[in-house]
């Protein structure tokens, strides 16, 4: 038989700090309703920032984001050993974890970048590409996946979370997230969903054009911190 996997041996986040301020961002749209291309040119990940990728699909590995190129890790230990290596330093890395979508590999990724957060260092942001994929509930997100939205905040944890649909995600992360980006969607069910948890006006929400519906531009509406805290734009998906 082969032998199992040892488990990584993981400290606990430190130096807590309840002053940073809540910036976790989800990222909700349909196919083509650009939410990959909204992480890769928005300032929602700031360009220098230190950033890990869950990223199943490679999106991200191996290429350029925002000036630096992806480093991609298909094993979790030295994934685990190159982030904390790049922790050490205040410089901006963009790192990839290439896994299957799947909650094991979520919690093991969740697992290692929990042990990464530090009040006291540059902000960690975490990109989770297709949440939907991965999670098994839309209910409450337990384990280490569960922390890093509840307590990653005060450990210089940002989140940024990518769906299609509103009602296959765990309220956790819906809950937690300060920040919703907003593309063309999938049913009418969402819409009314955002528009309601929003106060915001439904027929602008059903009217935002995906990438193939408006020449290659996606539409967007970006939700802040606060009641009509709302901004609208597009993102080009073919350059």
């Amino acid at each position: 038989m082969p032998k199992k996997p040892k488990p990584l041996r993981l400290p606990e986040p430190k130096n807590s700090n309840v002053r940073l301020p809540p910036q976790h961002t989800l990222y909700v749209a349909t196919t083509g309703g650009g939410k990959t291309t909204a992480v890769k040119k928005l300032d929602t990940v700031p360009k220098g920032a230190q950033v890990v990728f869950f990223d199943p699909y490679r999106n991200y590995a191996g290429n350029k984001f925002k000036g630096q190129t992806v480093q991609a890790f298909t094993e979790f230990a030295p994934f685990a050993r190159a982030v904390l290596a790049a922790r050490k330093k205040k410089t901006g890395f963009k790192i990839a974890l290439v896994k299957d979508a799947n909650m094991q590999n979520l919690e093991t990724f969740a697992a290692v970048v929990w042990s990464l957060g530090d009040g006291n260092k540059p902000a960690l942001h975490v990109v989770i590409e297709e949440l939907a994929s991965a999670v098994e509930t839309a209910g409450k997100l337990k384990g280490k996946a569960g922390e890093l939205w509840r307590g990653g905040r005060q450990f210089g944890l940002v989140m940024h979370s990518l769906f299609q649909r509103m009602q296959e995600v765990p309220k956790t992360v819906v809950s937690q997230s300060v920040n919703w980006w907003v593309g063309g969607l999938a049913s009418t069910s969402d819409a009314i969903y955002i528009s309601k948890a929003k106060g915001f006006e439904l027929d602008k929400l059903t009217s935002l054009k995906t990438a193939q519906n408006n020449s290659g531009r996606a539409q967007y509406l970006l939700f802040g911190n606060g009641i009509g805290n709302v901004v609208s734009g597009e993102v080009c998906c073919t350059s």
